[in-house]
């Protein structure tokens, strides 16, 4: 009956905390990314494996173990012991330092933002065979931007003219699966993808007088982004010993891609007193979700651990170009490398043994090119593991990252060179027969 409380009150915070973030990625999304190149596609995508797995680098498909759940690959579900649960909630602190250089001059600005991480419930159903459920942000768009033209673009020479582009919003995915183990060693998994959320675009058109006299009316426009789509997810993990002591596991994951199928309403009124709509249109968005490849493998030992990813996405299959805007989709390839350490998590003497060292790299490209020119992303990243107590699995887990998008020569392009410094903290629960976090006093 204990347990049973227990599984519920997790399932019930799990539930009552999605429409939370589902609201601060739709009010308050611009606190999640602040990026100018989130004016097109579904934004900023988020890279994030989970805590722990962000502090190596995001390494996370071929790991397996009933200390974390794996937000990649559903195969390691199976994982879970018969009498134990994990409950797992993540939070992220974003700062974001952008540079663009303009008529030779550098011009940047900085950001601070912070948002929902991911919230983790991983459940035994029956030996062999665990259920996974995750929340967590797919993507995120956040960006406000301004441009002004001189006055030959304005009758009589009546002004300046500014433009004013904002955005906000992002799409959060609803995730619930399970993990299968048919015979030692081997483990396939699947889950659903829900895909859902707002993303809401607006242009503001105004002409800024060069005297104080005079009222004009300018331009608006808004565009709304209604996400709602069901995806799915499936995975394989494989292991074997190599020797007594070491373990290597091969795992491979494959994501559906797919239409998007938002629902878009672009809407422009008029601007007089009378309030008529120039154009209000609905249609469905036409971008295409890519297929996600993703393959790695994990080595461990009893006190280290090195994994390595692998992940594809064809974005540029099925996906048109914008010639207006000179922005095209490109299919991306990334790659994660990362290890831990862990110098004695039984340790009595020293608190520090018992931490658990975490380092990683990640490197790969930005789905989305401008004016032919691709942008890369790489970023180094530690994290640490610090157990409640001795001899516990349920942990508190920190990860920092510090990276880019861009290079040198973006600047000489026009583009926008971003940094950034993230920091993610997360918390662990875990109950069962490896922890007495939760188990009942015999004797008192």
């Amino acid at each position: 009956m204990r347990k049973f409380t227990l599984y519920s009150f997790i399932i019930t915070f799990a539930v009552l905390i999605s429409p939370f973030e589902l609201s601060a990625q739709k009010t308050d999304s611009s606190i999640g990314m602040y990026s100018p190149y989130t004016f097109y596609g579904v934004g900023s995508l988020d890279y994030t494996a989970g805590t722990a797995s962000d502090g190596m680098g995001g390494a996370s498909v071929a790991f397996r173990s009933f200390k974390r759940s794996n937000l990649v690959n559903p195969a390691a579900f199976s994982a879970v012991g018969q009498r134990s649960f994990l409950f797992e909630m993540g939070l992220a602190g974003l700062n974001m330092y952008s540079k663009q250089r303009i008529d030779g001059q550098n011009r940047t600005t900085s950001n601070n933002m912070f948002n929902l991480g991911n919230v983790s419930v991983l459940l035994p159903i029956t030996k062999g065979l665990g259920l996974g459920i995750n929340v967590l942000p797919y993507s995120s768009v956040g960006y406000y931007t301004t441009r002004y033209e001189d006055s030959d673009d304005v009758i009589a020479d009546i002004g300046a003219v500014q433009y004013v582009y904002s955005g906000e919003g992002g799409i959060t995915q609803f995730k619930i699966g399970a993990g299968w183990e048919p015979f030692k060693g081997f483990s396939v998994g699947a889950e659903m993808i829900y895909l859902r959320g707002n993303i809401d675009r607006t242009y503001n058109m105004n002409i800024i007088p060069y005297t104080g006299s005079g009222t004009y009316n300018g331009v608006s426009a808004s565009q709304n982004d209604k996400v709602s789509r069901i995806l799915g997810n499936f995975g394989v993990q494989y292991g074997f010993n190599i020797g007594s002591k070491n373990r290597l596991t091969l795992g491979a994951a494959y994501r559906l891609g797919g239409q998007l199928n938002a629902d878009v309403t672009d809407y422009i009124p008029s601007g007089n007193i009378y309030g008529d709509t120039v154009r209000m249109d609905s249609y469905i968005s036409d971008v295409r979700l890519p297929a996600v490849i993703s393959a790695g493998l994990y080595y461990q030992r009893p006190t280290f651990g090195i994994g390595f990813d692998y992940q594809y996405q064809n974005w540029a299959d099925g996906n048109s170009y914008d010639a207006v805007n000179k922005v095209g989709y490109v299919n991306t390839s990334s790659y994660r490398l990362g290890a831990e350490y862990t110098p004695d998590r039984g340790s009595v003497r020293s608190f520090f043994k018992r931490v658990t060292y975490r380092a990683g790299v990640r490197y790969g490209d930005y789905y989305l090119s401008f004016d032919g020119h691709r942008l890369s992303e790489r970023s180094v990243s530690i994290g640490f593991e610090i157990p409640f107590m001795m001899n516990t699995v349920s942990n508190v887990n920190v990860a920092f990252e510090l990276g880019k998008r861009g290079n040198a020569s973006t600047l000489n392009r026009g583009l926008v060179l971003e940094r950034f410094f993230r920091v993610n903290v997360g918390i662990t629960l875990f109950g069962g027969d490896y922890d007495y976090w939760f188990v009942k006093y015999k004797y008192d």
